[in-house]
């Protein structure tokens, strides 16, 4: 129930994972048949990404995670820009990796800006509208949070951005929306896209980072030329098919998965509020992303909820995976909503993914309702 933070690896993957580390194991940029054979792999698995993207493949680049993509955006694009200003929107539910590269952009000189935002986390476009600057040079938002699931408007939001400034580019998160939601960065106005493979049922260790045309960045990493120039380093051939193998899965499964999923999510929500004090955290069910579901445990700290539910083989998050292991910071997402410091001490974070079913619901379900009142007298103790 922590499919949010990651994902269980397809079987059909690791067929196809082996044959490619023992069997097709050439390095790309070689002349000979192995490595046009690894080389074609890598062109499929870029072609499949583009399409699902609906844009040229030329536009797609392969890196090793949804962090690296979006260290690579954001710094590509204010470096980039700063000759026009160093003015950068965002908002304040952002995940820690877009975050701590803004506070090093921040320590820079690059002025940033947070945007307002409704009870359920949503930005204001009204808000980001007043905002716009000649010297707005990045816009950087999350499309699906990925505490609260709260879903950004990335479509209305890119075309209003591209309205108001010539000059500012476009970057959205969209590590825990890609191939659950249709994403078009041509079409919505997207100048820079970061996803990451393992929240899609891809290895660990594969991302992706989209650049349109108008976000001429230079790159972070230099050496052999790989990715059109953009991304050295021998690529990591099979992890990218394996991506791509994932994606176009999900891609094509998506209308029934996501049903599924939200299906799965109305009925913990169902089960879970008949407990006393229970609430949930940011949009209603049916707003937020099918795939997560933030609640608050009135009098019970998540992290003693947590350990409980684990020793009934039941797994949740108490916030962001990427930050779990900070226990002096905070969540960033649920101070901009407004919870206390004791309020997110008591939010545990459900996700579910391809592998949930109703049975493992109905344990969780079971399993809160047994322990919550004993941890509840325990605490008041």
């Amino acid at each position: 129930m922590d499919n949010a933070a990651t994902t269980r690896v397809m079987p059909e993957e690791m067929e196809l994972l082996e044959k490619i580390l023992v069997e097709d194991y050439g390095n790309p940029s070689s002349l000979h048949r192995k490595g046009q054979m690894a080389e074609r792999h890598l062109m499929d698995a870029r072609q499949t990404v583009a399409s699902i993207l609906k844009t040229e493949p030329k536009r797609v680049f392969f890196t090793s995670c949804a962090t690296e993509s979006i260290n690579t955006a954001l710094r590509g694009a204010a470096l980039k820009q700063k000759r026009f200003g160093r003015h950068i929107l965002t908002s304040k539910g952002e995940h820690a990796a877009v975050r701590e590269t803004l506070k090093d952009l921040e320590n820079q000189g690059f002025k940033i800006e947070y945007l307002e935002q409704d009870a359920s986390g949503r930005i204001l476009e009204s808000d980001l509208e007043e905002k716009l600057r000649d010297d707005t040079i990045l816009v950087t938002l999350i499309h699906v949070n990925n505490e609260t699931g709260c879903i950004q408007p990335v479509d209305t939001i890119g075309s209003l951005i591209r309205q108001k400034s010539s000059r500012a580019l476009f970057h959205v998160d969209a590590t825990q929306s890609f191939c659950k939601y249709p994403l078009y960065p041509d079409r919505y106005g997207i100048d820079l896209l970061s996803a990451s493979g393992h929240k899609i049922n891809a290895p660990k260790g594969i991302g992706l980072l989209y650049k349109g045309q108008r976000a001429s960045i230079g790159p972070l990493l230099s050496g052999g030329g790989q990715e059109s120039g953009f991304r050295s380093g021998t690529e990591n051939v099979a992890f990218a098919a394996c991506f791509a193998f994932a994606a176009s899965t999900m891609w094509e499964e998506r209308s029934e998965l996501m049903e599924r999923l939200m299906s799965l999510k109305r009925l913990a929500w169902e089960e879970l509020k008949a407990v006393p004090d229970v609430f949930i955290n940011g949009p209603s069910v049916d707003e937020g992303a099918a795939h997560i579901l933030s609640i608050r445990v009135s009098g019970v700290r998540s992290e003693v909820l947590l350990h409980a539910l684990e020793d009934d083989g039941i797994y949740v998050s108490s916030g962001s995976a990427c930050s779990s292991n900070k226990p002096e910071e905070k969540s960033p997402t649920l101070h901009a909503l407004g919870f206390t410091p004791a309020q997110m001490d008591e939010t545990i974070r459900i996700s579910f993914g391809r592998y949930s079913a109703e049975e493992d619901v109905m344990a969780l379900s079971a399993a809160v309702k047994r322990l919550v009142p004993v941890l509840r007298r325990f605490s008041r103790k």
